[in-house]
């Protein structure tokens, strides 16, 4: 949780959002993470719609990471 309260601000995008997220749960995972055993789902308030991202974009997401 720490790791959000330092990294958040109001006006991060999306993919810095989504970035977050991926390394959250890269810190905290018993397992290393990958593309196989995460699920990365965003709702834009925009359009109030569930989008399931596909499993190559979580992987590019993945690779970025420290």
């Amino acid at each position: 949780m720490t790791l959000i309260k330092e990294s958040y601000h109001s006006n991060m995008t999306l993919a810095e959002a989504e970035k977050l997220v991926m390394q959250t749960l890269k810190n905290v995972m018993e397992e290393k993470i990958m593309k196989d055993n995460v699920e990365l789902q965003v709702v834009k308030t925009d359009t109030k719609l569930l989008e399931i991202r596909a499993q190559d974009y979580v992987e590019g997401i993945i690779s970025t990471l420290a």
